[in-house]
């Protein structure tokens, strides 16, 4: 089992160099131009991953009104206001009503999900501990 950890953590280890170096070249390659879109994108991405780990404890109080109420349903309508939320931010920073490429929509769509899956987590979270 140790031999396998170890293969394993050289293999994500020379992965992870091998990005890092491909990253660097094609970084110094690019135009101004270039990197001032990559740049401009990553902002915005990260402000929206801010927005979604801020969002369900900024309105725990919401979460915890729902919580003691009986219905599932009031609770899958929260998550669901959630994640719609994010979405439209999502679109919103990067202004796109339609992807350009199917690349950007399945990150699109992977984003919203984690979104998803992490508004259920806290606002569960925030359900069993400050109700």
């Amino acid at each position: 089992m140790e031999l396998v950890k170890k293969i394993a953590s050289l293999v994500i280890g020379g992965a992870v160099a091998l990005g890092v170096v491909v990253s660097a070249i094609s970084w110094f390659q690019m135009t101004p131009d270039e990197r001032s879109a990559i740049l401009s994108t990553v902002g915005r991405v990260l402000a929206w991953i801010g927005i979604v780990l801020v969002l369900p404890w900024s309105t725990y109080f919401a979460t915890t009104a729902v919580s003691r109420r009986e219905s599932n349903g009031i609770g899958v309508a929260l998550v669901a206001g959630y994640t719609l939320i994010d979405a439209l931010i999502l679109g919103w920073l990067l202004g796109v009503a339609m992807p350009h490429s199917t690349t950007v929509g399945v990150m699109m769509v992977l984003g919203l999900l984690v979104a998803l899956a992490y508004n259920l987590l806290a606002c569960d979270w925030i359900a069993e501990r400050l109700t």
